[in-house]
């Protein structure tokens, strides 16, 4: 009889056991899918002027329907801060990534981004900022990150940073990442742990210099959407982002409206 019970008592635990265990793989599950369903599409433009051959050059009033579209179509804006934090929710974000620094970006930010409530990161390379006339001025990239605009490195004179530059000068391959970072934080007074691939250029040695110099995230051109929070992306330093190009706005649009609802 004391057997027998206590063989049912066995049987009894190990069935709880295996309950347990199951609702714990549930739980994991659910919390895993929910974490993967929280998505960023990072959009990366350079300049705002409307007058230059460039391709990467967009007319102020075409990034202004393009952002005025996102909006329509149900997009939240938000930073990279929120990156960060883990703040995100849902598949349809946007964050906006202005590469170099062109003082075209005062413009696009107070009288498109803002309004919108959009922060977006800017990707600088510290050897324009106040010295060439296309370029913003150090005190205005200031009142920027007043205004909530994160700063990321995109090297210091937005060399390509492949393995032909490090075995040609690798004492100039490590300055990009490392002084650029050291220039951006004493000029500016923030923290910079992003770092902006010039043109999307990398190779393994880039990215072991990154990881060492203290970054914590790095960004290409590749497409594809940032999972919320970070750590669930495959690679932090590989990190993608949509170039936004004059003639490219609906495939792009079209990639993420997609990528969104999947």
């Amino acid at each position: 009889m004391k057997d027998q019970i206590g063989k049912k008592r066995i049987q009894f635990q190990v069935h709880v056991s295996a309950l347990i265990f199951l609702g714990l793989l549930c739980f994991s599950g659910w919390n895993d899918a929910s974490a993967a369903d929280k998505k960023v599409f990072v959009l990366c433009y350079h300049s705002f002027l409307g007058n230059k051959p460039f391709p990467s050059d967009i007319p102020l009033e075409e990034f202004r329907s393009q952002m005025n579209f996102l909006k329509s179509k149900g997009f939240h804006f938000v930073s990279y801060t929120d990156l960060l934090k883990g703040t995100v929710t849902g598949t349809k974000n946007i964050l906006i990534v202005i590469d170099d620094g062109n003082r075209s970006v005062l413009q696009a930010y107070q009288e498109v981004l803002k309004p919108l409530g959009a922060k977006p990161m800017l990707a600088i390379y510290p050897n324009i900022i106040g010295k060439k006339s296309y370029a913003m001025t150090w005190d205005q990239i200031k009142g920027l990150v007043r205004e909530g605009c994160d700063i990321a490195a995109h090297g210091y004179y937005h060399e390509l940073m492949n393995m032909k530059f490090y075995n040609s000068n690798k004492a100039e391959f490590i300055h990009e990442i490392v002084g650029s970072k050291e220039a951006l934080e004493k000029a500016l007074g923030v923290k910079v742990s992003a770092f902006v691939y010039p043109n999307g250029v990398r190779c393994d040695m880039t990215k072991k210099i990154i990881r060492e110099s203290g970054y914590a995230n790095a960004f290409t051109i590749q497409w594809g959407a940032v999972l919320s929070p970070l750590n669930l992306n495959r690679d932090p330093l590989e990190l993608p982002r949509y170039m936004v190009l004059k003639g490219n706005w609906n495939m792009i649009s079209s990639a993420i409206l997609k990528a969104s609802s999947s």
